[in-house]
């Protein structure tokens, strides 16, 4: 075996801590720029967001976009026509005046004694309530003749309206189809 002098051997433990600790610099050095790179990188996003967070309030304030009003106080601007003056500015026709010397056949879809059926616009043209004993019963459009009403009510059948039935009016009143 090998003998190695004294002097030698504390050289190379010498060489051995010194290596040692050049790898300890070298290992926190590592450690500080990478922190430093992270801190940078977070920076960089930031600055960037502010950037463009600055750019459009800048772009905001510099356009001559005029505000808008949100405030509850305001008036409505648009204006409602009632059907009576519609009527005086335009020739409107008349379809319940046109219906009265004819038969006119429907589908009734419903029946009952619940009022809130009653919400329907007087002028809604292709709907129509008429009192039959104690109930209201409802009917949906106006067909000149009993085949295209009784299409119309298959139509509904298939839609799931299974108790729609075809009715007829003669001078806006309500006559019997079928005895």
């Amino acid at each position: 075996m090998p003998f190695i002098e004294g002097e030698k051997l504390a050289k190379l433990y010498k060489e051995v801590d010194e290596e040692r600790n050049a790898s300890s610099y070298f290992r926190a050095l590592y450690h500080s720029t990478k922190k430093k790179i992270t801190y940078v990188k977070v920076y960089a996003v930031g600055f960037y967001i502010l950037l463009f967070t600055v750019i459009a309030l800048v772009i905001l304030l510099l356009s001559k976009a005029q505000p808008i009003d949100l405030s509850q106080d305001r008036q409505a601007t648009e204006v409602t026509d009632t059907p009576m003056k519609i009527q005086e500015n335009y020739d409107v026709l008349d379809v319940k005046g046109l219906t009265e010397s004819i038969r006119v056949y429907s589908v009734q879809i419903a029946a009952t004694t619940d009022e809130s059926w009653l919400l329907f616009s007087d002028n809604f043209v292709n709907f129509r309530v008429d009192d039959v004993g104690e109930l209201n019963a409802f009917s949906i459009g106006n067909f000149a003749t009993e085949d295209e009403a009784t299409v119309f009510r298959d139509k509904l059948n298939d839609m799931g309206i299974k108790d729609a039935w075809v009715v007829a009016y003669e001078n806006d009143k309500r006559i019997i189809l079928h005895q």
